[in-house]
């Protein structure tokens, strides 16, 4: 009994590859669930085959659900093929060449994609549990990429925690500079009060010296 020997690698990184063996018989499916192990991937989303030209030109789809088989209004419109489901269809159908080729599409709000082509055929080794992973080169990259969660889907100490990050703390230069200014403005309104003060005391005594004044020169010119 044959089995196919196929290079899976990552499309944004093709340096990220696996070599997975296949028997003949075994059908897209299990293709499925051997790449979802090799790239430590969960299988909890959509995912598609699709046979492939030399240039990676996407053509018949094999899907993975029942509910994605249904064609949409675009892909009517354009003529295309009925889709087939993995469980119904073996490897060995859809091998027409040498180096045949597959576009693997995992998930597609994210759009994982893999390019995938046959290497060579082999003969089955009974000590081994097919499909199986012959080697592994590069580290899977992380399927679910950090984002920021809703706040309202934190607890309130997480909430806090969060908030207190989206604070930035001043630097140095900038807590110097605000003190200068604070002391600077305190330093001007202590010396206008202070001018305030020393003027009312200038007047008051000016104006007691004049009345003194004036209350002499009375006296005296009533003396005369």
């Amino acid at each position: 009994m044959a089995a196919y020997r196929f290079k899976v690698c990552l499309e944004e990184n093709e340096d990220i590859f696996r070599d997975i063996d296949i028997k003949a018989v075994q059908n897209f499916q299990d293709f499925h669930t051997i790449i979802q192990e090799a790239f430590k991937f969960d299988a909890k989303h959509a995912a598609s085959f699709f046979v492939s030209d030399d240039y990676w030109r996407k053509g018949q789809e094999i899907t993975l659900r029942k509910e994605d088989l249904p064609l949409d209004e675009e892909e009517i419109r354009k003529k295309v093929d009925p889709k087939k489901l993995m469980s119904d269809v073996k490897i060995a159908k859809y091998i027409e060449q040498p180096h045949q080729r597959f576009v693997y599409v995992f998930d597609p709000s994210v759009q994982w994609s893999f390019l995938i082509e046959m290497m060579r055929i082999v003969d089955v080794n009974e000590k081994l549990n097919y499909p199986c992973i012959i080697k592994s080169v590069g580290v899977a990259p992380k399927q679910y990429k950090q984002t920021n969660m809703a706040k309202e889907e934190l607890g309130p100490e997480m909430a806090l925690v969060g908030l207190l990050g989206e604070i930035d703390e001043p630097d140095d230069d900038e807590i110097l500079k605000t003190i200068g200014e604070v002391e600077e403005g305190v330093e001007e309104d202590d010396l206008e009060s202070l001018e305030g003060e020393e003027g009312e005391e200038e007047s008051g005594s000016e104006e007691d010296f004049e009345g003194n004044d004036s209350m002499g020169f009375d006296e005296d010119h009533e003396e005369h």
